[in-house]
């Protein structure tokens, strides 16, 4: 127990430099490498200590990784995404969204699959440094393979693209992001459900494949948004939840990963039904609880996923050296194992062909049926957004890593294990090689747009494209449709007292966009509460450090501001 106990004390201690590390860098606005390739890189070097000191407890260790992603981890992340989303920018810019995670992860799941099955049967997948010798992989693995490869991950991206001054873009590639997360896992339970009935394929397979992933999709929606409300209409009608802001933040976190799990016991994606609760939470939810409790449930979620992040990208580094042996759990050995590197280096190529084909495809389609003029994203934009998109993250790696082989059979476990160190190099390699290179692309694009509408401009005062209009834009049928419901219905069915706080809820809408968090808070102190209970309980809490500092110098007072900022 002593000995595989290092490991994940080792784990620890590197995630607590990253965390660091990370902070700091953001404060002095160092970009040459990001965060997350920097947690990989000090991940792969305690890792290659931690082999070298006891390879057996080393490879132990990484036999639970997938079950701990997707059931702890995941969830926090995805929630984390939803609750803080800002919701008008995601509705603003759905069709681009929607376009770019949806339609251009499906393509890139074809592209790659075609790709992948003529590599195979050109005989290039080469064991080792042996290029005389080759493996051929199954239809099966091949499938499960090119939807795992396209899950992407974009938080470099992110963390560079100030979202102040192009909300458009960031909304897009964030979006994006989420959306491309959920449909992959989609399409790989969609494959792993029809590969488990025992169907040969027919010419109807790829529509009852679409069908499926279809079906997945609307359910696992609903089911999100059938428990986010019920989780609202819990707080608006048992309002002594409310008593405390502890039992608020684990009351909502708990309903969330309820619906996660229903999700997962039906063979749903309850990334959707997450991302789907999260989202509702946050619109209706967030003014059934105390002023306070609004405040600490964003900034618990957020550090929650801050931490699950973290963990991912150090482990990641971590599973490096894992990738030349095999521990078998019924004779408790090692093996040593093949890895293909012709067929990594293939694949990363597929990754970028695949990324950039799939982007303009979509966009060729739109204009095609709507015109030019409708689509609304330049070229610099959608340049950025395919460059985001070539990074693999950590949901590559863990559906990958649900493959399993027969303990038995020593060709599975060689062809197993070359799709999971492909998939691990991509994201390693990815992640390093274009997280270094993404604030540069992202400066340089931007600095070519802005120059070019300079040089196109006829009025004395030209107006970037990458910065958002400030005139209003008109709102379409659909979207006064929803508007009409959502103001005189649902927030009159799911939000306490709606008929006699509108105006003030309105009012805390415009205000709490200029508001520090320190502001906030002592609203939360003052406010007169129905609840004798809440009104005693913020009248008894400690006095929170002052935040209203003009120039912060500490990573947290600045962190908590972006948060206040964006709530």
């Amino acid at each position: 127990m002593s000995e595989y106990g290092a490991v994940p004390f080792a784990l620890m201690i590197v995630i607590i430099i990253y965390i660091m590390i990370g902070e700091y860098f953001k404060s002095i606005h160092f970009h040459l490498i990001h965060e997350t390739s920097f947690g990989i890189i000090i991940g792969m070097l305690m890792g290659l200590l931690l082999k070298w000191m006891d390879e057996n407890a080393y490879a132990q260790f990484f036999s639970l990784n997938a079950t701990i992603f997707f059931y702890l981890l995941l969830p926090l992340i995805i929630f984390s995404g939803g609750y803080n989303l800002k919701k008008k920018q995601f509705l603003k810019n759905f069709k681009y969204i929607v376009s770019f995670g949806f339609l251009s992860t499906l393509l890139n799941f074809i592209i790659t699959l075609t790709l992948t099955i003529g590599f195979n049967s050109w005989n290039l997948v080469r064991l080792g440094t042996n290029l005389d010798s080759n493996i051929s992989l199954s239809y099966d693995q091949m499938i499960k393979y090119s939807a795992t490869i396209c899950a992407t991950d974009s938080v470099a991206a992110l963390n560079l693209i100030p979202s102040s001054q192009y909300p458009k873009l960031f909304s897009v590639v964030f979006g994006e992001g989420m959306v491309n997360d959920a449909v992959s896992i989609i399409i790989f339970q969609a494959v792993t459900i029809l590969q488990q009935s025992g169907k040969s394929f027919e010419w109807y397979t790829p529509f009852e494949f679409i069908g499926r992933f279809l079906e997945n999709c609307i359910i696992s929606i609903l089911i999100g948004l059938f428990v986010g409300l019920f989780s609202t209409w819990c707080f608006k009608k048992c309002r002594f939840l409310t008593n405390s802001t502890t039992t608020e933040t684990v009351f909502a976190f708990l309903m969330a990963y309820m619906g996660y799990s229903i999700c997962e016991m039906l063979d749903l994606s309850g990334v959707i039904s997450l991302l789907m609760i999260g989202i509702i939470m946050s619109h209706y939810q967030g003014y059934n609880i105390s002023q306070l409790g609004r405040v600490t449930t964003r900034v618990t979620f957020e550090s929650l996923s801050l931490g699950a992040e973290a963990f991912l990208y150090v482990f990641l580094g971590f599973a490096m050296w894992n990738q030349t042996t095999y521990y078998s759990p019924l004779t408790k050995d090692l093996y040593y194992v093949e890895v293909s590197w012709v067929f990594t280096l293939l694949q990363l190529g597929i990754v970028i062909l695949a990324r950039y084909l799939s982007i303009y495809i979509v966009y060729w389609i739109s204009i095609s049926i709507q015109g030019e003029k409708v689509w609304k994203l330049t070229k610099y934009e959608m340049s950025i957004c395919c460059f985001a998109g070539m990074v693999r993250g950590s949901v590559a790696f863990a559906l990958i890593e649900t493959l399993v082989a027969s303990p038995t059979d020593g060709i599975e476990i060689n062809q197993i294990n070359i799709l999971q160190s492909c998939v691990l190099y991509i994201v390693i390699i990815t992640t390093i090689i274009f997280g270094t290179a993404m604030p540069f692309f992202i400066n340089f694009q931007i600095a070519k747009q802005l120059d070019e509408e300079e040089q196109k401009s006829i009025s004395e005062v030209p107006t970037p494209v990458l910065i958002d209009q400030q005139k209003k834009k008109e709102l379409s049928e659909a979207q006064k449709i929803i508007k009409y419901m959502d103001e005189h219905y649902f927030k009159r069915w799911f939000i306490h007292d709606y008929e006699n706080r509108k105006d003030k809820i309105n009012q805390e809408k415009k205000q709490i966009k200029t508001e520090t968090l320190q502001q906030i808070y002592e609203k939360a102190f003052s406010e007169t509460s129905e609840d004798e209970s809440v009104k005693q309980r913020n009248e008894d809490f400690i006095q929170l450090p002052n935040f209203e500092d003009k120039s912060p110098t500490s990573p947290l007072a600045i962190k908590m501001q972006e948060l206040s900022q964006q709530i």
